[in-house]
């Protein structure tokens, strides 16, 4: 990715803010990675692993006796929590040999987020597909592309009768001879009039829909043909599909179609799929539960709730800094500390933090205590300015809780503090704590204490 390889190390002031970029993921080989995977609590690498009927220790997946098993698994956690970078890592550790071949579909780079359904993103996964097996060098036999192929070619003859009869402009795609590019061919013209005309997308993929059940038979076959070939070239035992990006699609109705309306959709597709699910659609865990396997990924655990601080996590922080911004541009680590503590264990938070305080870095050409308390203040007052009564109201209740260390049961007014990262979330759900920014605001201070 070409902005993941601009993303450097600031050695001066100006250079901090394309360093502390909260926008663009991080990869397991970048210089910036840092590994948090053993400090967030109660969440575990291995819960994953587990799930996937992956071997937590060798990292092996047993395709003989896991041959009926494909996992959906839905990764549900806050904005910013690192879930991206996450499944960065946990792609590049089990795509091998005896695990899987995984196909990572980043959804804001490859579909419109301001119009998107599942029809688009099954297609986009069946050209990301195509697209890693052109790369790995795994030869398919013609019969099974030029199967695939004509049943397309097929669909899109229905779609153009519809458009014909309408006065609309044909959605022109020619089929070659069956190769691995000429599929990849109508894909990307198929994908082109997904993200081109709203009337011919949506035609597309009622056409789609119609024939659903013939289509899924027709990828499932064809999956699993490759997951055949895939162990007869000793490149993995299976394909892992990674389904990233649904929290950056435009609205939450969008969302919510996707995941919960064509969720039986989703299922009939034999794959092994993990999505991420956007904070969102937490309420809506309970029932994807009854058919998939739904994992917390919280926030790192920098703070207990009797106020001890996780040195550990902190430590970890630390070095997750260092690797962005060089340590001659801070005063001192106490500096540093105490921006972390700002951040309330989120990613996204303390780079924001790190943002503000550098706004008043050029008065003495560092980032110092003094330059973090404007930061921090300026902040604060922009994060609660949309915070309403009924938010104090529920944010004095969580901090007399967190201080008689009591647990906070699930409530509809929590839901939405999440999303609007006023509270954050940690170990499996059950400890929450309002965001350090907040309690730096003016507002805060005077109506909760």
């Amino acid at each position: 990715m070409a902005a993941n390889q601009s993303y450097k190390k600031a050695y001066k002031t100006e250079e901090i803010d394309n360093a502390v970029r909260f926008d663009v993921p991080i990869s397991p080989d970048h210089e910036f990675y840092t590994d948090f995977a053993d400090v967030r609590g109660d969440f575990e690498d291995r819960t994953i692993y587990k799930v996937l009927n992956v071997n937590p220790k060798t990292l092996e997946f047993n395709s003989e006796i896991n041959q009926g098993n494909k996992t959906l698994l839905f990764l549900a956690g806050m904005r910013g929590s690192g879930k991206t970078s996450e499944l960065a890592k946990i792609a590049k550790k089990l795509h091998k040999p005896e695990c899987f071949f995984c196909v990572v579909c980043n959804l804001d780079e490859g579909l419109d987020v301001n119009d998107m359904e599942y029809m688009d993103i099954l297609i986009f996964q069946i050209e990301r597909l195509f697209q890693e097996i052109e790369k790995s060098g795994v030869k398919l036999e013609t019969p099974i592309i030029e199967s695939l192929q004509q049943w397309f070619s097929q669909r899109i003859e229905e779609v153009n009768k519809v458009i014909k009869r309408e006065g609309g402009f044909e959605v022109e795609v020619k089929a070659g001879t069956p190769t691995i590019l000429s599929f990849l061919g109508i894909t990307a013209k198929i994908k082109a009039n997904l993200l081109g005309s709203k009337e011919n997308a949506q035609k597309i993929r009622t056409v789609l829909k119609n024939n659903f059940s013939d289509f899924a038979k027709k990828i499932n076959e064809f999956i699993e043909y490759v997951n055949m070939m895939l162990r007869r070239n000793h490149t993995a035992k299976e394909i892992l599909f990674i389904i990233d990006g649904l929290e950056k699609t435009a609205s939450l109705d969008i969302r919510k179609k996707i995941v919960i309306e064509e969720i039986n959709r989703i299922r009939q597709i034999r794959a092994n799929t993990i999505f991420t699910l956007p904070i969102e659609l937490m309420p809506e865990t309970l029932k994807l539960t009854a058919f998939s396997t739904v994992v917390s990924f919280p926030c790192i655990k920098i703070k207990e709730k009797n106020g001890a601080i996780v040195e550990q996590a902190v430590e970890r922080f630390i070095e997750f800094t260092y690797k962005r911004i060089d340590e001659k541009l801070f005063d001192s680590v106490d500096t540093v500390k105490k921006a972390i503590m700002y951040g309330g264990g989120s990613l996204r938070e303390y780079l924001r933090v790190l943002q503000y305080a550098n706004l008043y870095a050029d008065e003495t050409g560092i980032i110092d205590s003094n330059a973090l308390s404007k930061g921090i203040k300026k902040l604060a007052a922009q994060t609660a300015q949309y915070i309403t009564q009924v938010d104090l109201d529920n944010l004095k209740v969580l901090k007399q809780a967190n201080e008689q260390e009591k647990q906070i049961p699930y409530g509809i007014q929590w839901q939405d503090l999440l999303e609007k990262l006023i509270v954050l979330e940690y170990n499996d759900g059950t400890y929450k704590r309002v965001n350090p920014i907040v309690e730096e605001s003016e507002l805060y201070k005077y109506h909760v204490g």
